[in-house]
């Protein structure tokens, strides 16, 4: 695919994208995928046994930039837009959320032909790779769940004020202030990061679709409340997840808490955690090559 491809702001999340991936010296790999309900968009790199990235609820698949450049050395490397995100279509969560998230995951690991996939999740991808462990433990191999969501209640209070509709409207919108503030004080430390101003424009640019802001205050109303998240795993659920897993998660995540990753490492029954210093919630941009020596490891171990 190439720019002219797309037209209006299709086109300029594209150029961004693009942009964002070329940091990492990669030209642009991917397609899209007919989930019936979403049309899903998807970034593809490299040959070898399969692992999935899953971004979080923010910007898109480009996030792996860093991550998709060591990787596709080995391995096939499929990083999803989820729906309200990226390149894909404004289709909302709906409540509720977490049987939701796993439809949408059951449709494209068959619409892929995943049977056997090592996932790496971020955040509210974190959450999809735990809830598909759930759901179907033989589709998936080993886990690496980064700052995940769906482990308590806390939440940033500009997302649950999201959830009451004078403030959504207010709050969920192109706000490249806010979204820059957002950047600085949640989402990293070192704000000047290679690829930070290319970044932060892929990330504004994902806002801009007709729909996107009632489709992403509509997610939110399913994901959260005023009093914090609404699907949470019980401990029941985390102690019954067999797959090998790596818990990594920033020190001074504000989006969700330490403590959250210390009850993800006590019941998992096979997990290894790894905290990393001087990290916010997206700790592979703070420290890149650390995060990517800790999955690579993983991963590759037998």
């Amino acid at each position: 695919m190439h720019s002219e491809e797309f037209i209006g702001v299709d086109r300029q999340i594209f150029l961004s994208m693009s942009k964002l991936l070329g940091i990492a010296d990669l030209d642009y790999q991917g397609g899209f995928i007919d989930l019936g309900d979403h049309l899903v968009h998807y970034l593809d790199y490299g040959e070898g046994p399969p692992v999935l990235l899953l971004h979080g609820g923010g910007a898109g698949s480009a996030i792996w930039f860093k991550q998709i450049q060591v990787l596709s050395k080995t391995r096939r490397v499929i990083a999803p837009d989820h729906p309200v995100f990226g390149l894909s279509t404004q289709d909302a969560y709906k409540a509720p959320f977490l049987p939701n998230l796993v439809s949408y995951m059951v449709r494209l690991f068959d619409e892929l032909d995943l049977d056997r996939v090592d996932v790496v999740g971020l955040s509210m991808g974190a959450q999809a790779a735990l809830a598909m462990a759930l759901e179907d433990p033989d589709r998936l191999g080993k886990l690496v769940v980064i700052d995940s969501a769906g482990l308590g209640r806390a939440f940033p209070l500009i997302f649950k004020l999201a959830t009451v509709p004078l403030f959504g409207r207010l709050i969920v919108r192109p706000n490249r202030w806010g979204q820059d503030n957002y950047f600085k004080t949640m989402e990293v430390v070192n704000s000047d990061f290679t690829g930070a101003s290319a970044y932060k424009q892929y990330a504004y640019d994902v806002t801009l679709p007709d729909g996107h802001g009632h489709a992403m205050r509509s997610s939110l109303v399913a994901i959260t409340n005023i009093l914090g998240q609404k699907s949470i795993f019980t401990d029941e659920e985390l102690a019954s997840i067999s797959a090998p897993t790596l818990a990594l998660w920033g020190a001074e995540d504000r989006v969700f808490p330490l403590e959250h990753g210390y009850r993800l490492a006590q019941l998992l029954p096979n997990v290894s955690m790894h905290i990393i210093e001087n990290a916010r919630h997206v700790p592979f941009l703070d420290h890149p090559d650390a995060v990517n020596d800790l999955i690579t490891g993983f991963l590759n171990d037998p």
